[in-house]
């Protein structure tokens, strides 16, 4: 038993003596970290190459015809679904083209959403001032159509005038009008009761 026991405390003092001197152990270490060290410089320069190829392909598309482009799309199957640009009517209501579903290539999301409806196939630049709104005899309808008839410069307009009661309303409740100089920190000063 004496023995056993010596050849275990030999065995121990020994690999102790090979960790402090670092032995193999040491070695593997240095080996692990050049691997290391190799993937990241690959990495890195795959990384760099990456760049560089997108790069050149984006100068490679630059460089492309509106044709050749398209067909470089249909090859690598880019969904585009442009729709064609029509040219809006006077007075003609406008519906939106979403933003859901257009991730496939559809004829029926390429049509022109501008075309006009029933109701927009008529001229309404020809009906009477007063129809030429938006909803004509129907609840909720606009008054205007748009400021472009309507002049916002008139000297004669209700904001414009000087009277009695516009120049109350300047002085009792629009800021800035008012010709209190106290302090803002101030109290008011309240008004003795009659």
């Amino acid at each position: 038993e004496m023995e056993a026991a010596r050849a275990e405390l030999e065995r121990e003092s020994d690999a102790m003596t090979d960790a402090e001197e670092g032995g193999e152990d040491e070695e593997e270490a240095f080996e692990a970290w050049k691997v290391r060290e190799l993937k990241r410089i690959k990495r890195d320069r795959e990384e760099r190459e990456a760049v560089l190829r997108e790069q050149e392909e984006l100068e490679a598309r630059r460089r492309m015809t509106d044709a050749e482009r398209a067909a470089d799309d249909a090859k690598h199957g880019v969904v585009t679904n442009q729709q064609a640009k029509g040219k809006v009517k006077f007075l003609q209501k406008y519906y939106h083209r979403g933003a859901f579903f257009l991730d496939k290539e559809s004829e029926l999301l390429k049509r022109d959403i501008t075309a006009p409806t029933a109701d927009d196939h008529f001229d309404k630049s020809v009906l009477p001032a007063v129809m030429q709104v938006k909803n004509f005899g129907r609840r909720a309808q606009t008054k205007y159509t748009h400021l472009r008839d309507q002049d916002t410069s008139r000297a004669d307009s209700a904001w414009a005038q000087s009277t009695a009661q516009g120049q109350r309303l300047q002085q009792q409740r629009l800021g800035g009008f008012q010709q209190d100089f106290s302090k803002p920190s101030a109290k008011r000063k309240r008004d003795a009761p009659n």
